[in-house]
Order: structure tokens, then C-alpha cells, then sequence
């Protein structure tokens, strides 16, 4: 689990985040980003009803993606706030290293240097 400088909590930060960041985007899930001020960056997942009806199969899905970024948190360029988001239900049948390979490719793609 993220210690709380790592999360986006206010739903203010993540609807400012979802209406003016960038997008990059996989058939698994897509990133929204956006700078902020502090050091560090705060990431927040997002796993909608449409995907699955069922909130056990959402929940295990944000703890699956919540885990690959608290792993490779250090690869993510600072002062971003992040928002992942989940975008096909196949995030509960792939297996955990190529979870991780897609979100690093999704990562590479975020600029370091800010917008």
C-alpha cells in the first residue's frame, strides 16, 4: 500500500487531473498525468462499474495495479500526479510480470521533464 504522499485523495486533484492532464493509453489501461509541485507523484486508480459489475473483480483489480506502481514507483518520473486507469476486465486474467511489462512500456512514455 501507498504511504499517503504517494496517493491522490481529493476528488478536486483527480477530476483536475482527468479534465486538463495528458493522456497515454494501452487495450489494458491508460495513464492520465499531469505536473504538480511537490517532489514526488501521487497516483490514484480508477476501475469504473462498466468494467465489471462485480466489486470484488474491480477491488482486485485496483490492488493488482495499485501493487505493480508501489513496486515500480522509483521508475515513475517525480512531480507527476498519475492517474491509472482501468480500461478491459483481461486485468484479472494476465499474469503479474506482464501486468508489470505493460505498465513499465506505459511509463516510458511519460516525459520527465515537466509539461
Amino acid at each position: 500500500m501507498f504511504s499517503s504522499k504517494f496517493r491522490l485523495r481529493k476528488k478536486e486533484e483527480v477530476n483536475l487531473v482527468f479534465k486538463t492532464g495528458r493522456s497515454i493509453s494501452a487495450p489494458e489501461f491508460a495513464f492520465r498525468f499531469l505536473p504538480n509541485s511537490l517532489p514526488e507523484t501521487r497516483i490514484a486508480v480508477l476501475v469504473g462499474v462498466k468494467l465489471s459489475k462485480k466489486a470484488v473483480d474491480r477491488n482486485r483489480i485496483k490492488r493488482r495495479l495499485r501493487e505493480v506502481a508501489r513496486l515500480n514507483l522509483t521508475k515513475i518520473p517525480p512531480g507527476f500526479d498519475l492517474l491509472i486507469i482501468a480500461r478491459n476486465s483481461k486485468l484479472l486474467e494476465i499474469d503479474f510480470t506482464e501486468l508489470t511489462a505493460k505498465f513499465l512500456s506505459l511509463v516510458a512514455k511519460i516525459p520527465t521533464q515537466k509539461l
